[in-house]
């Protein structure tokens, strides 16, 4: 191995090593309160030699949110491989998004933050919308245009659903020390799926509260 190829290695570690620790304070903390210095400390390097990476915070935020977005883009196109009918690939993808945040809660925290408090900064806007979200669109107005959802669900759907599994992973004490949950137990993670996809179906499956009133 060359002395080229082992710098580009060890470069390349250390910035997904830097992408990390970034991931775990801008969730954690926000993207104000976050110092680039601290990330350093984490990792054992000078401030500067993030900047060798990543030229600003600003940069380095933007590289987190793409890291996390082309993760879950991949990890959920893995998941629809030859599935066709329009509810079954909508209930892969809500599984995959599950999964996909169970396994990496930092994610759904970040991109909890950012929705809720707007601390990215004003001319960056999270690919999230525009393009893992639109998987969640594309579908549904496939199944709209076949007659197989209910007409303009759309807003409804992607709302429920998206927010929900956020806010599954995120607040496991909201709802107190009466009804405590880890959100990755296998069970637990079982019945949020079914809790969705009957959500699902209350509001996309045009016949379902017709066969709610005569059951």
């Amino acid at each position: 191995m060359t002395t080229a190829v082992r710098t580009a290695r060890k470069g390349e570690a250390t910035r997904l090593q830097i992408l990390d620790v970034a991931e775990r304070d801008f969730a954690g903390l926000g993207y104000d309160a976050t110092r680039l210095e601290a990330i350093g400390d984490a990792i054992g390097i000078r401030r500067a030699a993030i900047f060798y990476h990543f030229h600003s915070k600003r940069a380095l935020f933007e590289a987190v949110f793409a890291g996390i977005h082309a993760s879950l883009i991949d990890f959920t196109e893995q998941r629809l491989q030859g599935a066709t009918d329009p509810w079954e690939r909508l209930l892969l993808l809500v599984e995959s998004w599950v999964d996909f945040m169970v396994a990496r809660p930092t994610a759904a925290r970040l991109i909890l933050r950012n929705c809720a408090n707007g601390e990215h900064p004003d001319d960056y806007s999270p690919e999230f919308s525009s393009n893992a979200l639109q998987l969640m669109r594309a579908i549904i107005a496939e199944g709209e245009s076949l007659g197989t959802f209910a007409p303009h669900t759309s807003m409804h759907l992607v709302n429920l659903l998206s927010g929900s599994i956020l806010h599954y992973v995120c607040n496991p004490q909201q709802l107190g020390d009466d009804h405590p949950y880890r959100p990755d137990d296998p069970g637990e993670v079982g019945q949020f799926k079914s809790i969705l996809r009957k959500a699902a179906r209350a509001i996309a499956d045009p016949g379902h509260n017709d066969r709610q009133r005569s059951a």
